[in-house]
């Protein structure tokens, strides 16, 4: 009895649609596509949450003004995990259980995602973070990349160095307690060992460190041509100002992985910046149509010149787009996440402009930046 009552329902309910149909009243409309972006928008690497939250919304509002995807608009709910591992998997649990998202944006930073990886290949959901690293890929197959491995950028900036400058001597500072940069400083080592380079000190250095003249002392006093950074923008920038303070001759070349190029590291480093080479995926100005566009829609919407976080998070976005086209109407989470092992080739603003990926492991390119006139420009 309980079965006929709840046929009779669905054919009253189809007879209803049909009759809203007949009378020109139009049926409901496409559910919303949710995801959700989880990003340390406060917290120590706001300086790349926070923009990455921005460029990623500029995209969704950009698709949901062209139709959205198969009719459903895209609807992103931002979290904000200050940076905090444990608050990252208390969202994602969130995210997964009482938001129901399609699919996961972030979060921002390598070890956060490292952090919650395992949740989401347990609760079978896709997510696509910020990371560079492929340790990330171990968790499972639901976690996704778009950034490509720091074995891309190493050994171009390693390259370029060995063949465009004299530089044959370095020292290299890093944060230990970033696992991506103390990626970034390996991968650059060893190419640049590789290539005939000699590495003269390894020196390591905290996120909370402001005090550098130590080190600074110790440097001047090695006989090296270059020195490489890896920490984020605005230490970097103090630790470029202190070497500079302390004698660090200007014939001592400033090498910078990409978590130097940003704004702020050019307005905090000053006159000292100029010079400085850095390896990077992204400048403004390229002249290409969709650098062009994201250039001046950036511009447009937040008042600001983007800079390679918002170009990062711009292109993930497109690839979260993509992904969506190629899932279908009304996709599963199961269905995201196969559809991502399909797409190739799609136009972003970082890099050669294209982004694929072979298993999961993306490429799309690097771009040797030198600081001239206190702007990052493409390296001669």
């Amino acid at each position: 009895m309980q079965r006929i009552s709840h046929s009779f329902r669905q054919l009253a309910a189809a007879a209803a649609v049909g009759a809203l149909a007949a009378a020109g009243v139009p049926a409901a409309q496409a559910q919303d596509v949710t995801l959700v972006s989880i990003q340390s928008m406060t917290g120590p690497a706001a300086f790349a949450g926070a923009v990455f939250q921005k460029a990623v919304q500029l995209a969704v509002e950009e698709a949901n003004a062209k139709g959205g995807i198969h009719g459903s608009k895209i609807s992103v709910v931002e979290r904000d995990n200050a940076g905090d591992k444990g608050q990252a998997i208390n969202l994602t649990n969130q995210a997964i259980d009482r938001d129901r998202a399609l699919m996961v944006i972030g979060p921002t930073t390598t070890a956060d995602s490292l952090a919650v990886a395992p949740v989401f290949n347990e609760k079978r959901t896709p997510f696509i973070g910020f990371a560079g690293s492929d340790a990330i890929l171990k968790a499972g197959p639901w976690t996704l990349k778009f950034r490509q491995g720091t074995d891309v950028d190493g050994p171009v900036l390693a390259r370029y160095v060995l063949e465009k400058t004299p530089v044959r001597k370095v020292a290299l500072v890093f944060d230990r307690t970033n696992e991506a940069l103390i990626e970034f400083k390996n991968v650059f080592r060893d190419a640049f060992k590789a290539g005939g380079g000699t590495v003269v000190a390894e020196e390591a250095v905290i996120s909370s460190d402001t005090n550098f003249l130590p080190l600074a002392t110790k440097l001047k006093s090695m006989d090296v041509d270059a020195v490489y950074l890896t920490s984020y923008a605005e230490q970097s920038a103090n630790i470029v100002q202190q070497l500079r303070k302390a004698g660090l001759p200007e014939k001592v070349r400033i090498l910078g992985s990409l978590a130097i190029v940003s704004p702020k590291f050019l307005s905090a480093a000053g006159k000292a910046a100029e010079g400085v080479i850095a390896i990077s995926d992204y400048v403004p100005g390229m002249d290409r149509p969709l650098n062009k566009a994201f250039d001046a829609a950036y511009q447009a919407r937040y008042k600001t010149e983007p800079d390679s976080y918002a170009a990062t998070g711009y292109s993930l976005a497109q690839v979260v787009l993509a992904t969506l086209r190629e899932a279908g109407p009304n996709p599963t989470r199961e269905k995201v996440r196969d559809a991502y092992m399909r797409v190739r080739n799609v136009p972003v603003v970082v890099g050669s402009g294209t982004w694929t990926h072979a298993e999961r492991r993306p490429h799309y390119g690097a771009l040797v930046l030198t600081v001239k006139d206190g702007q990052f420009a493409i390296a001669p």
